[in-house]
């Protein structure tokens, strides 16, 4: 009987975790057990740690994990109390071990979102010519975060032709640079 018991939390536990995570991996399953609520605080949005360790993915691991570690513990001499709190002990260490792998996995995302503001203090080419003191916009190719993107620009000073080289000196409003020729 005790066997069973064992069998039974080892199999439905080890493959609702494996599930989860091969889901969360390709993006399926979503992030719910891993949104702390407040970023770097450790709480939840409810205002309580306990039930941020207490989800679908904890709960399928201490039972897989508890299920194998007392199959473990079946061929050891000892009494069953001993090997409930053998179990029960490994089942704990391995909702923290996993707790630390999800939160891992939920930091892989990136948003893509291009910052312009990255793009101050480099160097870029115009693409079309920029008219000088501010009178209209040209266009300059500059690389941002990996990325190579034409984006506007102008200039306090005089004209600057397609193909010169300029630095980067401010964002001016949403998506367009101010320049200055090199």
């Amino acid at each position: 009987m005790e066997r069973n018991v064992y069998v039974i939390l080892a199999v439905v536990g080890a493959t609702l975790l494996l599930l989860q995570v091969v889901l969360q991996v390709f993006g399926l399953y979503g992030d719910a057990d891993v949104d702390t609520g407040h970023e770097g605080t450790g709480v939840d949005g409810h205002g309580n740690t306990f039930f941020g360790f207490l989800s679908f993915k904890a709960l399928s691991s201490f039972s897989g994990i508890f299920g194998l570690t007392g199959l473990v513990m079946l061929g050891q001499s000892g009494s069953r109390h001993v090997r409930l709190a053998v179990a029960a002990g490994a089942g704990l260490l391995g909702v923290l071990l996993v707790g630390w792998m999800m939160r891992g996995l939920s930091k892989l995302t990136a948003s893509g979102t291009v910052n312009l503001e990255n793009a101050v203090g480099k160097t870029a080419s115009v693409y079309l010519r920029i008219p000088g003191e501010r009178s209209g916009a040209g266009k300059v190719t500059v690389e941002i975060q990996g990325r190579t993107m034409e984006i506007s620009a102008i200039t306090d000073g005089g004209a600057i032709a397609t193909g010169a080289r300029v630095k980067v000196n401010e964002l001016v409003g949403e998506d367009t640079l101010k320049v200055a020729a090199l």
